[in-house]
């Protein structure tokens, strides 16, 4: 059956003679049928680049790992899983970083991203030791300047860490934030931690916690430091800083902190003894002149 086509005078449209009848089409239903058209077409490429994208292309051939220097990169790629020849975008980084975590405690954090077209780049952060804390009855557990266990069950305190007493731990496992049965203590130790890095007091070899009344610390093994209760820990330490540095790092002796009005008394071991009976007045025995203690024999305040 012949189909005459008319063209109509109307712009949008054109009349098909079909079966002898007149059937009028328009050309933006036309125009609207191609782009959907090519909208599929479009669709079906990035389907079809998709699915290559997860088999054919995109294969690792270079794994980059940086931060490390407690552990080889072999060891590293090993315990991540990821083989050259993997593809770039079937790698879990997630799953990754947190496999590299759980095999090694001394990373505080990694960080596992891709790039284009066959790389993966491996970035870890090496976690710092800060102090070892004693739980139960003879052992030390190491934990960072972030909080995290690093070991466990040491039977003496991880060389240059500062050792912790009077804590109650809670949390034991390493690769987890520590924790104590009273969460002021906690508290109070990650301040102590973290002020002190920030004033490079980082000779603190002791710190005692049992009565959060009377917190003691000892420094560089010869200066033992009675900071009283946990209120201003920062301002304290700062004010003990400072007086170490008027003194000494080699100073053998007691500071004890009475008030920010007070200042710290300095009490030489020679006459430690003699100075625990004694009452802290506000009496000056510097030499006006040098600004040193008058004689050895006595006790002397620090007075801001």
């Amino acid at each position: 059956m012949l189909k005459d086509i008319v063209k109509s005078d109307q712009t949008q449209e054109e009349v098909k003679i079909i079966n002898g009848e007149e059937v009028v089409v328009s050309r933006k239903k036309r125009r609207r049928n191609f782009s959907l058209y090519y909208l599929l077409i479009i669709v079906f490429v990035i389907l079809a680049m998709i699915a290559l994208s997860f088999t054919f292309l995109f294969k690792i051939d270079t794994i980059n790992v940086k931060g490390n220097t407690l552990y080889t990169a072999d060891q590293i790629i090993e315990v991540s899983g990821i083989n050259i020849g993997d593809n770039l975008f079937r790698t879990n980084t997630s799953e990754v970083e947190s496999k590299i975590l759980s095999a090694f405690p001394y990373f505080e954090s990694a960080s596992v991203s891709r790039k284009l077209a066959s790389t993966v780049n491996i970035e870890l952060v090496e976690a710092t030791p800060a102090v070892s804390i004693k739980y139960g009855d003879t052992k030390f557990m190491v934990v960072s300047t972030k909080g995290k266990i690093l070991e466990t069950g040491l039977t003496s305190p991880k060389k240059g860490t500062a050792e912790v007493y009077g804590m109650d731990m809670t949390e034991t496992s390493v690769g987890m934030e520590y924790s104590d049965d009273d969460d002021m203590k906690k508290m109070i130790l990650d301040e102590i931690i973290a002020q002190s890095r920030k004033l490079e007091l980082d000779k603190i070899t002791q710190i005692d916690i049992t009565a959060r009344t009377d917190i003691r610390l000892v420094y560089n093994g010869t200066i033992k430091i009675k900071l009283g209760s946990s209120q201003d820990i920062s301002f304290k330490l700062s004010y003990v800083k400072s007086v170490i540095n008027r003194i000494g790092e080699e100073y053998s002796g007691t500071l004890i902190y009475h008030s920010a009005e007070s200042g710290i008394s300095a009490i030489p071991d020679a006459t430690e003894a003699v100075a625990e009976t004694e009452t802290s007045e506000e009496t000056d025995t510097f030499n006006e002149e040098t600004q040193e203690p008058a004689t050895e024999e006595d006790w002397y305040n620090y007075v801001r």
